[in-house]
């Protein structure tokens, strides 16, 4: 079942829900909450020079270790903002933390916003499922599919929280 406006409202207000910045009414739409963007942009990078060849073996790795070491902050502009080129791979978090007490037994999926799609811009790849008991701001997986590069800006809308 999917929260209506009503039931995200009295979830909020009764803690079974908690978004901070709490959304402002504009945000809560018929059936979802809309995100927006942060400030942190991360994008992998494997350069290690001239022909050597690196490839990664999901079943094999230690994902934290791999991060540390190959994921690096994208340069922004003077307004915090970067730009996703075409076929590139961004790592950005939402600006409100969000949490779902397991007491609630809610979940929740995160999903891009159609107009973003339009322009090519996939905003989560394979993991929309926001589980009871998260806490934290959500991590997007965008990437850029259009041959327009495409100027992110924190505080824009991204995504919308279906719960």
């Amino acid at each position: 079942m999917i929260l209506s406006d009503t039931e995200i409202i009295a979830a909020l207000e009764n803690q079974q829900i908690f978004i901070d910045p709490r959304p402002t009414p504009d945000k809560i739409t018929t059936s979802a909450v809309d995100l927006t963007l942060g400030d942190t942009f991360l994008k992998w990078d494997f350069d290690l020079g001239s022909g050597i060849s690196f490839s990664v073996d999901p079943a094999a790795i230690d994902y934290p270790q791999l991060a540390a070491k190959y994921l690096k902050s994208m340069p922004i502009d003077e307004h915090g903002c970067v730009i996703v080129r075409k076929g590139e791979f961004v790592l950005a978090t939402t600006a409100e933390y969000v949490r779902l007490p397991e007491s609630s037994r809610l979940a929740a999926r995160v999903e891009g916003r159609s107009r973003l799609a339009r322009l090519g811009l996939a905003v989560h790849l394979t993991a929309p499922t926001i589980h009871s008991g998260f806490r934290g701001r959500i991590t997007l997986e965008i990437t850029n599919q259009s041959s327009l590069p495409i100027l992110l800006r924190p505080g824009s809308s991204i995504c919308q929280l279906i719960i």
